[in-house]
């Protein structure tokens, strides 16, 4: 017994300075925000512990179906999408101070979901995927996070040179039906592509565990909730844009004059606190959550440090990811799962250009020798 307190004092010790980190973020997010803020706290750390539990992750997924055509996680991520759908569609329909994730289609949606595609598969890991593996440990994210916080300032200096570019405006699939058919039109769109994906894995002899359809299940769940409570649905790259942008003026860079942080909403968070940002408090609190999953399971033993052609990879792969999040508005969190299950075009097509660009980092991480 005393052996085993011994090995896992580190572990233990982590464990209690994070959970006094997330003490901390919770009061002072109360003092920003209010119950909201720490509504918000707690949904972050709740999601960060249930990613690290399930090691529910997109990037490897998306490569397995591309390398071995395992489906398994794809069948998830569309469960996962439609579940959230039928929230999401009558809820922001019905209420004014509820927004969804709309974004228009343009030639940025296309050239950002692609490069995005390419950095997750060289880093190992997206939006939501870094941020857990770094909670976790990750030596490979540590490197990839800073490097996606660069890459997102450098998106905002470049989103309004092409923002209208081959614009078509903001796209919702089944505008002109009523609440009842828009949600029944988007569910059975994305429910249709997770049995298309379910049946082809079956067909291959594939197995699907039940304890990944009940982290998918929680997930949603707790989607859900963080649109309840934030009036919008679930995003995490923004977080890492505001980071970037409040290290740049700290730094003297004069970040405050570019066009994107003069626009009204960049511009709000600009001027407040961190923690007033949902996608920025959420961020903080789900590495703690994350860190906390790891600690108590002891995951921090089984890291081991990247070989040096692994973490050029991740600095590569975290500044795309930055730079191509910013021009498609999201990642596979904000764009494809918030973006699909608030009935916009502009998901899917992320979806896709995403996936293509998986094909692209796929192919270079053979050539550096990715394990």
């Amino acid at each position: 017994m005393v052996d085993f307190l011994r090995e896992n004092k580190k572990e233990y010790s982590l464990f209690f300075i994070l959970s006094l980190a997330g003490l901390t973020i919770g009061l002072l997010a109360f003092v920003d925000t209010g119950l909201k803020g720490i509504g918000l706290v707690i949904l972050g750390i709740s999601l960060g512990i249930v990613f690290v539990f399930f090691q529910y992750g997109f990037a490897s997924g998306w490569r397995n179906f591309l390398v071995s055509r395992d489906t398994t996680s794809l069948t998830q991520h569309f469960i996962l999408a439609g579940l959230c759908a039928l929230v999401f569609i009558p809820v922001i329909s019905s209420n004014n101070s509820i927004v969804g994730s709309i974004a228009p289609v343009n030639l940025s949606l296309f050239i950002g979901a692609f490069m995005f595609g390419i950095g997750m598969q060289l880093a190992n890991g997206c939006g939501s995927g870094v941020l857990f593996n770094f909670g976790s440990g990750s030596g490979r994210m540590i490197i990839a996070l800073p490097f996606f916080i660069i890459g997102s300032v450098i998106g905002t200096i470049l989103l309004p040179y092409v923002l209208n570019v081959f614009s078509y405006g903001q796209i919702e699939i089944a505008s002109n039906f009523n609440i009842i058919a828009r949600t029944l039109i988007n569910a059975i769109l994305l429910f249709g592509t997770s049995y298309l994906f379910y049946s082809y894995g079956r067909k291959n002899n594939q197995t699907f565990k039940a304890k990944v359809f009940y982290g998918t299940f929680i997930i949603a769940c707790l989607c859900c909730c963080v649109l309840f409570v934030s009036g919008s649905p679930w995003g995490v790259t923004y977080g890492f844009t505001l980071w970037g942008a409040k290290l740049s003026l700290a730094l003297g860079i004069p970040i405050d004059t570019f066009t994107f942080w003069n626009w009204a909403g960049p511009k709000r968070s600009l001027e407040n606190s961190v923690l007033s940002d949902v996608s920025s408090l959420m961020n903080f609190s789900l590495i703690i959550g994350a860190g906390l999953a790891a600690s108590w399971s002891g995951a921090f033993r089984k890291n081991h440090w990247p070989p040096k052609r692994e973490l050029i990879a991740a600095a590569i792969g975290g500044l795309l990811m930055g730079i191509g999040a910013r021009l498609s508005f999201g990642c596979n969190i904000g764009a494809f799962l918030a973006g699909t299950a608030s009935g916009s075009l502009h998901g899917w097509i992320w979806f896709f250009m995403a996936m293509m660009g998986s094909v692209v980092g796929i192919r270079y991480r053979k050539i550096i020798g990715f394990k």
